[in-house]
Order: structure tokens, then C-alpha cells, then sequence
């Protein structure tokens, strides 16, 4: 089973990927994708009624940076306490991700006490620049006996597709499936291309102008 943990659509500020498109790609590849809208839970509805097969999910801002939610029935909060995020996201059932950990140039969240809490450290964020970044992540989760992830963190339709983590099958609505098959895994990451970081900004510039 291929799942890629990190992945955003339109309804996030910085992303145009429609959620049908999504759906239809990660079908024909045989990927599942979380769906980890900034602060949203908005696509997993349309996603829903199409039928689709995804993790239902939510990149939420917090006070010490961004931290995932994977198995998500209800939206979190915009910018709430990391360690009260945490608790949200475990009443709920669900597991705490967290991506892009000592990526300097987003909202990473590399300080080791409250890292070390989550359940899941994504050790390949293919939109990490340096490979330092995921290098540190990936020597923290073994250091602290967790298991790591890819994620694609893919903001564009093309980006979905070249990261994605390897499993075991598994029972994919099942959190402790999940964590009973990732010491299993197997890492299949891709660098994106440095241009998609700049365009990003863009979308969310436009984006806001829009709305205006």
C-alpha cells in the first residue's frame, strides 16, 4: 500500500488543486493521500460524496509551529496551543503528524520536548530544500523510537504522485493499523522542484486578491 501523508488542495490558501483531480490521480497511481488543509477540513465532504479513498486530515497552525492530524472528524483550531492541538487531536481518535520538523524556512517545530510527544515524524517532506532538513528528522524519529513518513506536501496536481511511503497492506480507516504497519515502511521521495515554493506565494497572493 503507497500513502502519502502530506497533501493540500483549494481549500487551502496557497493551493489551486481540485479535490476531484486529486482523488482521480491518487486513484489511476494507487496512492492514498492525507488530506492535510491548512486549518481547514473543507475538501473532505467533496471528497466524500465522490466516493474517494483518503486520510481524512488537517495541517493546523499552532502556537510552536504546524502539527498534522491524521483521522480527523472535526476541524481544529487556528493557531491554538501545540500541546492542547495535540489533545484535540488525540479525543478525537486520531494521530498526531509532524511535518517538516527542522525545516527552517516554515513553521517546523524542532524543539524536542514537544516533538517527541507526536506519534508520526514526517522524515522526507519533499518540499525541503536542504536534505539536512529531512536528514535531522528522520536521525530524531530513530533517536526517539518513533516512526517516520514521507510526504509530498503537494500544493500542485503534478507534485502528487513521486513521495509517497510504502506499507504493508493495511486497514487504511484504522489509526492503529496504521502504526502496526509503519515500522514496515519504506520511503519513495522525490525532491519537488525549487520553483514550486515561489509560486506557492503567488497562489496565496492572488488568492487574497481575489477576495478583495
Amino acid at each position: 500500500m503507497k500513502v502519502d501523508f502530506h497533501n493540500h488542495t483549494r481549500h487551502s490558501p496557497d493551493s489551486e488543486t481540485d479535490p476531484k483531480a486529486l482523488a482521480d490521480k491518487a486513484k489511476r497511481l494507487g496512492i492514498v493521500p492525507a488530506v492535510t488543509d491548512h486549518d481547514t477540513i473543507g475538501a473532505h465532504a467533496e471528497l466524500r460524496k465522490m466516493g474517494a479513498v483518503f486520510i481524512p486530515a488537517q495541517e493546523a497552525s499552532t502556537t510552536a509551529g504546524d502539527l498534522i492530524g491524521l483521522y480527523l472528524s472535526e476541524q481544529l483550531p487556528r493557531k491554538a496551543d501545540f500541546l492542547e492541538t495535540l489533545d484535540r487531536i488525540r479525543g478525537q481518535g486520531g494521530l498526531a503528524y509532524l511535518p517538516h520538523m527542522f525545516d527552517v524556512t516554515r513553521a517546523g517545530v524542532a524543539a524536542p520536548e514537544l516533538a517527541s510527544k507526536v506519534d508520526i515524524i514526517e522524515i522526507f517532506n519533499a518540499r525541503s530544500v536542504r536534505k539536512d532538513f529531512n536528514r535531522k528528522a528522520e536521525e530524531f524519529a530513530k533517536s526517539h523510537k518513533l516512526p517516520g513518513a514521507a510526504g509530498s506536501d503537494s500544493h500542485f496536481l503534478f507534485e502528487f504522485g513521486t513521495t509517497y511511503t510504502e506499507l504493508p497492506d493495511f486497514d487504511i480507516s484504522d489509526p492503529k493499523a496504521l502504526m502496526k504497519a509503519l515500522p514496515k515502511a519504506k520511503i519513495v521521495g522525490k525532491p519537488a522542484p525549487l520553483y514550486v515554493k515561489g509560486t506557492t506565494t503567488f497562489v496565496k497572493l492572488w488568492k487574497k486578491m481575489v477576495k478583495k
